[in-house]
């Protein structure tokens, strides 16, 4: 078509699709939307993809895939579960340093371009379970923690510190159960993979009405820290801690999981090559079990890439993504801006 009847096309398309959306009931909306949405990206692919070669070729930072919207009621979690939990977490303050890691853990910064700036002198590991924002300003006004450092010795020169969380808040634990999972879990068995310092694992033992629910932690120090606690509380009528590398029971994702949480599990801990062996492993084995629930924080595609893989390679034909309604005004008090962005971190997919 010669360039001077383009105007004419790109109006008369645009009347016909909207032609299209009038003739469509609301159910009948969502799915046309999500058609029509993987069909857009698979397009940008290919045209990114042509450009500057002789020919199309797959853009494997579009990740193609199948979704499905949120179901499922808020469920509410009483004041007396969550003053239970508060004491939880003040048990843990006295038995883990600030940043909660482990005698002689090793933890690595990631060579990514999320990471580009972080390092050794300018990151601070604080856990997200344990303290909250307000907490670290008051470890701030304290002393007892800084929110920058110096870049030049004795002088004002100073920068923003870096915090990590190596674990889930407790909104976003709330947001995981109350709303995400919601009623899907009970009777359930849920396993958390790298539990540490075993935060999903007690939440979910006060919020919910799961079977089981499983940690497996491969250092020694914080199984033992989440069996003492389970003890201490009374959770082991429920709670399981396994202290192995979760590669060595496969059993656990193929056969007895019916829902699976990992909280960027891998990152800060191991070399490339080992996430990706390990990516790997839990592609195998938990696409065996469809209609198995993954809960992943952040999103499965950022921590598939971060690891060095192709998402779109490696999760075609395993998952689908359960699209999450974050600003649903689920809790007594608004969230803010920031809150909201950090139940953003929360993402669901199920087994195909």
């Amino acid at each position: 078509m010669s360039e001077s009847h383009q105007p004419d096309l790109v109006e008369t398309s645009k009347d016909a699709f909207i032609d299209i959306l009038s003739k469509l009931n609301d159910s009948q909306f969502h799915s046309f939307d999500s058609f029509v949405r993987s069909a857009l990206e698979e397009y940008h692919g290919q045209v990114h993809g042509q450009h500057g070669h002789g020919h199309e070729h797959e853009n494997e930072d579009e990740v193609e895939m199948e979704t499905e919207e949120q179901t499922g009621e808020f469920q509410p979690v009483s004041d007396i579960k969550m003053m239970r939990l508060g004491r939880i977490i003040k048990d843990l303050r006295a038995r883990v340093p600030i940043s909660a890691e482990a005698p002689e853990e090793k933890t690595m910064i990631p060579k990514s371009k999320e990471f580009a700036d972080y390092s050794d002198e300018n990151t601070v590991h604080v856990d997200g379970f344990l303290f909250t924002e307000d907490d670290v300003d008051e470890l701030c006004d304290k002393g007892q923690l800084s929110r920058n450092y110096c870049l030049d010795c004795r002088s004002r020169k100073v920068a923003p510190l870096n915090f990590i969380s190596h674990s889930a808040s407790v909104l976003q634990l709330q947001f995981l159960y109350q709303v995400v999972l919601a009623d899907k879990v009970k009777d359930k068995v849920i396993v958390d993979v790298g539990s540490r310092l075993g935060a999903v694992l007690y939440s979910g033992h006060l919020f919910t009405r799961a079977r089981k629910l499983i940690g497996v932690e491969i250092n020694t120090w914080f199984s033992k820290l989440q069996q003492d606690m389970v003890n201490k509380y009374k959770m082991g009528d429920r709670i399981q801690i396994i202290n192995k590398d979760i590669q060595l029971v496969p059993e656990l994702l193929s056969k007895q999981a019916d829902v699976v949480i990992m909280n960027n599990v891998f990152q800060f801990f191991n070399e490339l090559g080992v996430q990706q062996q390990i990516w790997k492993f839990i592609r195998s084995e938990t696409i065996k079990k469809p209609g198995l629930l993954l809960v992943t924080l952040p999103s499965l595609q950022e921590q598939l890439k971060e690891a060095g893989l192709s998402a779109a390679k490696l999760m075609k034909g395993w998952v689908k993504e359960v699209k999450l309604d974050y600003e649903g005004g689920w809790f007594h008090d608004d969230l803010n801006e920031d809150e909201i962005d950090e139940i953003k971190q929360v993402h669901l997919y199920k087994v195909l």
